[in-house]
């Protein structure tokens, strides 16, 4: 795991200046602290940081094939590195290191821009192909290493996060203000771009050419589609998911220095942790972190797992002035505002399991997979039964009534536009309703619509793609939700130097469970559950009529205590409304309050004065969660926009190299 950046000049005359990509490299050094190197070559920069893992003697980057004809830059790890390089080799190519990044130097010279389709990992990749005089940069199928990139100056500056790109002379720190709209309302910037104009990522799966007739992308990989529909029954799906998530997890297992797993005591990092426990020879190093306010940890059930398992397993407490301390901090790292409350935790347990281990192994993207968020995933049942009610209201009376009712508490309306606007109403973090009481008017609708997030849901829910309504929303969760998932993961890791591995987002194991029958993964617990459920919404449905990953509980249930594999999904709830009372509520009111929100023209602060003096009423944890975001969005504000005014030359950096214009991240 590392960080990468480079520069390409499109004017072959024009040289790149040494200490600008020292700048942009040494930016990233908490990504990769143990080693640096940069390769000039013209009008062409490539800078990598390294945190070793493999191969820790030779695996030195910038990587060439040995005549320099061919550079390489890599974040990642590449899992099938062994398999692709006994094949290579069967095809004459030799290999000067056992480093797993260097079969990509030799696949590309194999198959040119096929070569990413050969490998199995996580990985943001650049390579200088110096005879085509073109930079080819690319990203992973899901999306699990970040990659951004903009065309400025007459050139293409990426990096593995936006800072090095902003270090760049001249480049303006310009709001987009659909963006903030779209963050607010998603937790991320749905549709490729970043809160800062002009910085993109590059869309996993995806290879982008750079040379002298300009840049062109190229999708490499999509989500396979079964149009067969064939169901093989429950004992085939069951055998295989045990069968390829035992081989995602093992495979991830390859590593010259030490590695333990995150254990939440939720389902899926119990599996990942179980696995490994059976493939390992020493006991698992395990961690778990959590609140003292009852209902905000799940540690009792991290406990089960870990003496079940014989882990060597540490817990760790946080409290409100740790979280708070450590926001803004997070935020420079991010160089974004955080998407959800635990993303301080996960970064202050990353920090403490640093002291022994530098890989961890964790769970996400199981629940995208497994359709393990029952509430959004049970919904399109609610949109069929208020479309037919609505087509049919001589038969509304007594309980169809009552749901109707309850369907507009829940979604502010039972008549939908379409599948879209009935989806959004449900993902939808900001609604409408919270935009117009929490916002200021002005700000809306200058930012306007989030049209390219509106427009990559639609292009989904609405399109003719062979999935029923159900599968699309999974399809959505799986090709858009994931991705933010994993670029927090990546942060909150990489800040410390860690190496985060996901078995759950092996493309291997996606392209299988994504084709499961539906009724595998979301199950109703008998056909007297589906029936008593006529006129209950997905809210009162959800893990109560039903049962979510259901294939993924039987496969698992042999190893692990039945409390794991029936429970109830938690997640990783922070206890902010709780802190209301506290500390956190007067750092509230002393930034969302103060008179430099209130001119920036985003918030409505005095509707925020009146959620936050609520006569004494606890505050509702949705509307914690939404002041989180506005606190965040305010903070990243005052670091990236405030502290810049679009001066290159005031942005300094302590430790690199000349003047910079990227806050410190310390």
């Amino acid at each position: 795991m590392c960080g990468i950046a480079g520069i390409y000049h499109f004017d072959p005359c024009r040289r790149v200046d040494a200490r600008l990509i020292d700048r942009m490299t040494d930016l990233l050094s908490h990504r990769g602290p143990d080693d640096r190197g940069v390769h000039l070559e013209g009008n062409l920069a490539l800078g990598h940081r390294r945190l070793s893992i493999i191969d820790l003697e030779t695996g030195h980057q910038p990587m060439s094939d040995g005549g320099g004809q061919i550079w390489l830059v890599v974040n990642g790890e590449i899992y099938n590195y062994k398999s692709l390089r006994r094949r290579l080799k069967s095809y004459g190519h030799r290999f000067k290191t056992n480093s797993d990044s260097e079969v990509i130097i030799h696949a590309y010279e194999q198959w040119g821009l096929s070569f990413a389709e050969y490998l199995n990992g996580m990985f943001a990749a650049a390579l200088w192909d110096e005879p085509r005089r073109r930079l080819v940069l690319a990203r992973d199928r899901l999306g699990i290493k970040p990659l951004y990139f903009s065309l400025f100056d007459d050139s293409i500056v990426f990096a593995s996060e936006p800072k090095s790109i902003l270090t760049y002379p001249g480049f303006p720190t310009a709001v987009d203000k659909e963006a903030v709209l779209s963050y607010l309302s998603f937790r991320t910037v749905v549709g490729g771009g970043t809160l800062f104009e002009g910085i993109d990522k590059l869309p996993p799966g995806t290879i982008l050419v750079a040379d002298g007739d300009g840049i062109r992308t190229r999708k490499y990989w999509r989500l396979p589609i079964n149009k067969e529909k064939r169901d093989r029954g429950e004992a085939y799906y069951l055998k295989k998911v045990r069968e390829l998530v035992t081989k995602a997890v093992e495979k991830r297992l390859a590593s010259d220095v030490p590695l333990g797993a995150y254990l939440s005591g939720g389902l899926d990092s119990s599996i990942v942790v179980a696995v490994m426990a059976g493939a390992m020879k020493e006991p698992v190093r395990t961690y778990t972190i959590g609140f003292d306010e009852n209902g905000f940890n799940e540690m009792g059930y991290a406990i089960e797992v870990a003496r079940m398992h014989k882990t060597n397993h540490k817990e760790i407490r946080i409290e409100e002035t740790d979280y708070i301390e450590h926001m803004t901090r997070l935020i420079r790292y991010k160089d974004a505002p955080l998407s959800v409350a635990n993303e301080v935790p996960l970064y202050l347990m990353s920090k403490e399991l640093k002291k022994n281990i530098t890989v961890v192994l964790s769970g996400e993207g199981a629940d995208e997979l497994f359709a393990g968020y029952g509430r959004i995933f049970r919904s399109p049942f609610d949109y069929e039964r208020t479309l037919f009610l609505r087509r049919h209201p001589e038969i509304v009376d007594g309980p169809a009534s009552e749901f109707l009712s309850k369907v507009e508490d829940i979604y502010g309306t039972s008549t939908f536009e379409g599948k879209t606007d009935h989806f959004l109403r449900k993902y939808r973090w900001f609604s409408a309703e919270d935009e117009k009481r929490l916002l200021n008017p002005e700000f809306v609708s200058t930012a306007a619509a989030p049209r390219r997030s509106h427009e990559t849901f639609t292009s989904i829910l609405e399109g003719s793609n062979g999935l029923n309504h159900y599968e699309k929303i999974l399809y959505a969760f799986q090709t858009i939700h994931l991705e933010n998932l994993l670029m927090r993961v990546d942060m909150t890791t990489m800040a410390t130097a860690v190496e985060a591995r996901v078995p759950f987002v092996d493309h291997e194991l996606v392209e299988f469970v994504f084709n499961i029958p539906l009724h595998y993964k979301l199950r109703w617990k008998s056909e007297m559950h589906r029936l008593m459920s006529a006129f209950l919404t997905s809210d009162e449905i959800s893990e109560t009529m039903d049962i979510t990953k259901y294939i993924l509980r039987e496969a698992f249930k042999d190893i692990l205590p039945g409390s794991i594999t029936e429970r109830r999904k938690m997640g990783f709830p922070v206890p902010l409304n709780r802190w209301f009372g506290g500390k956190f509520k007067s750092y509230l009111e002393e930034i969302l309050l103060d008179d430099r929100t209130t001119r920036r023209g985003i918030v409505d602060t005095r509707s925020i004065e009146r959620v936050l003096n609520s006569g004494g009423a606890p505050i509702e944890h949705a509307d914690a969660l939404k002041l989180w975001m506005l606190l965040n969005l305010e903070l990243w504000h005052r670091e990236y926009i405030d502290s810049y005014s679009g001066v290159a030359s005031s942005r300094t950096f302590e430790g690199a190299a000349g003047a910079d214009r990227t806050p410190a991240v310390v």
